[in-house]
This record gives C-alpha cells, sequence and structure tokens, in this order.
C-alpha cells in the first residue's frame, strides 16, 4: 500500500478529509485512487501505521476512514546526525539525503566550513529537500520524519557534550573503524569534511574538543560512500 506523511493526523482520528492540492493531484492523476482502495498514513510522532480506506474522492477534495492500526518499530533508538560541509553541487545533497534517510539518520545539519563550495541553498531549495526527506521517509517504512538545517556558520564548542566522529588521515590517535567505543546514550554526530578536506584551524579545534577521528583505510572514498557504510556500522554495531 502508498504510504503518506500525514503531519496533523491524531491517533484518535477516525475519519479525515484530504483537500491538499498536491496530495490530491497524486491520489487522482497518478495513483489513479478510486473508493474502496487502502492507503497507509502516519504522522511523524506515533510509531504507528494508520491503514485508511477512501470512502469518496472528487477533484478538490478525498474522505477516508480508518480501518485499523499497525504498530511499527522502525526506529534506532539513538540519535545519529550529519553535520555536513556544503558539497558543491545540489543534486549531491539530494542523493545524500535520500539514501541517509534509509540508513536511519536523526537529522542532517549543513553549515558553510572554511573549504565549503559557494552554494546558495535559496527557500525553494530548501523546501525541496525536506521533500525528499519526507518521500524517502514515506517509502523507507520509518516513521520519524529526519531534521534538515542549514546554517552559515558553526560553532563547534555546541557539540562538545555529544559524542562527535570525524573521518580523517591517520594519525597517532586515529581510531579504525572496527575497534571505535561508541557511547550510544548520547547524540552520535558525523563530520563530514568538505571536498579540499577540513582546514588545519578547524583540524585544532576537534583536537581540542577530544572528537574521535576515525581511519577508514587507504583507499579514497567519495564522501556519499565513506557516511552510508560507517552510519550502518553505528548501527549494527550496538
Amino acid at each position: 500500500m502508498q504510504r503518506f506523511y500525514f503531519p496533523n493526523l491524531e491517533r484518535g482520528d477516525d475519519n479525515i478529509v484530504i483537500k491538499n492540492p498536491d496530495l490530491l493531484n497524486q491520489l487522482n492523476k497518478v495513483l489513479r485512487a478510486k473508493p474502496w482502495n487502502e492507503f497507509v498514513f502516519f504522522n511523524g510522532e506515533d510509531e504507528i501505521d494508520f491503514i485508511f480506506e477512501i470512502m469518496s474522492i472528487e477533484k478538490r477534495e478525498a474522505y477516508f476512514e480508518k480501518k485499523w492500526e499497525i504498530q511499527i518499530n522502525s526506529e534506532i533508538d539513538f540519535d545519529l546526525n550529519i553535520i555536513w560541509a556544503l558539497p558543491n553541487k545540489i543534486d549531491k545533497i539530494e542523493y545524500i539525503i535520500q539514501k541517509w534517510v534509509e540508513v536511519w539518520v536523526t537529522g542532517f545539519y549543513f553549515f558553510k566550513w572554511e573549504r565549503s563550495q559557494k552554494l546558495v541553498l535559496s527557500e525553494n531549495k530548501i523546501e525541496r529537500l525536506n521533500k525528499i526527506i519526507i518521500e524517502a521517509t514515506e517509502q523507507s517504512g520509518r516513521s520519524r520524519v529526519p531534521e534538515l538545517i542549514v546554517e552559515d556558520n558553526i560553532n563547534l564548542e555546541d557539540f562538545k557534550d555529544n559524542e562527535n566522529i570525524i573521518f580523517h588521515t591517520m594519525d597517532d590517535d586515529s581510531f579504525n573503524l572496527k575497534d571505535l567505543k561508541i557511547n550510544y546514550n548520547n547524540w552520535i554526530n558525523l563530520f563530514v569534511w568538505p571536498e579540499w578536506g577540513f582546514c588545519e584551524e578547524e583540524i585544532n579545534i576537534f583536537k581540542q574538543l577530544w572528537f574521535k577521528k576515525v581511519h577508514l583505510g587507504n583507499r579514497i572514498l567519495r564522501t556519499e560512500t565513506t557516511w552510508v557504510v560507517a552510519g550502518f556500522f553505528l548501527i549494527q554495531n550496538k
């Protein structure tokens, strides 16, 4: 069954009327929905999928009746955030977000680092990224919609009490990924480098704040490859 994010849905709602033009267009023109067709709705808060049946559907509104609920357990039990330097292309951000939603990331935080590309995210682009997050959440069966934050600057001091991991070249105090000890009771933040790497000042701040450095071997991986692998490892290793 097709699954839709419906943020205003309350658990006690047995009947709902949909008037959202975009959703109605999808129901009518894309899915060719008819009365008695069933769809899944979730509200992004309760770990429940709500099964609704169409009672009537027209061009400007559709009337649904709830049939039953399904308890789901589709979320990890800790917070996993991506702190990302803005990449050089919007389509790369779209790809990263889509795939990382599927790997249960809790929040996306995009900032301008010293060596970040000069990419400007307008309100329309940010709105599109949020739509991609919702679509990936619907598709992957998650009950929680990840947060997206885009800012110009970042204060690393704000993260000092979290579990912070940066992937960097091999140093004396670097960990191999398999040997990394993680406190899963705390927020886990993965810091993703810009195309030309972190600058020396940023690396020194990481050291001062005792961020954990991880070495992934001698092969050069694209950032979008590295973080799917690392995130999935952290989830499975808990």
